[in-house]
C-alpha cells in the first residue's frame, strides 16, 4: 500500500448583510480577489472558490473555500494571508479601514477546517 498525500480545506461562511449583495460582490472583486491572487502566488494555498446555496435566500449566504496541499500549508495560511493583505493595504491604517468596511457588508458565520478523503 502506498501513502497518499492528504489535502485540506478551510471554509469561511458569510452572511451578506441585507441590501449589501452588490456592494459585497464589488468588494470581493476589487479587494478580496487581488489579495487572494497575491497570497496564491506566494504559496499560501492551492485553490480558492466560492460556493452559494442552490436555493436563493435573502440575505445571501456564501462560503469561500481554500484548498491546501497539506496540513503545513493550512497551518501557515493565516500568516501568509495577513502578509498578502498588508502588501495590498500598504499601511496599518488602510488595513483597519478595509476591515471596518468589510464589517458593513457581511457577517462571518463560521470557519471550518476539513480533511479531504478520496
Amino acid at each position: 500500500m502506498t501513502a497518499t498525500a492528504q489535502e485540506f480545506l478551510r471554509s469561511f461562511q458569510y452572511q451578506v448583510l441585507p441590501g449589501r449583495a452588490a456592494d459585497y460582490a464589488a468588494y470581493l472583486r476589487e479587494v478580496v480577489e487581488p489579495i487572494d491572487r497575491q497570497a496564491h502566488a506566494d504559496g499560501a494555498f492551492e485553490e480558492v472558490f466560492t460556493v452559494e446555496p442552490l436555493a436563493r435566500q435573502e440575505p445571501p449566504m456564501l462560503c469561500r473555500v481554500f484548498r491546501f496541499r497539506d496540513e503545513a500549508q493550512l497551518q501557515a495560511f493565516a500568516g501568509r494571508m495577513a502578509q498578502a493583505a498588508a502588501r495590498f493595504d500598504a499601511s496599518a491604517q488602510a488595513t483597519a479601514q478595509r476591515k471596518a468596511h468589510a464589517e458593513t457588508l457581511r457577517t462571518l458565520v463560521g470557519v471550518h477546517d476539513y480533511r479531504v478523503t478520496r
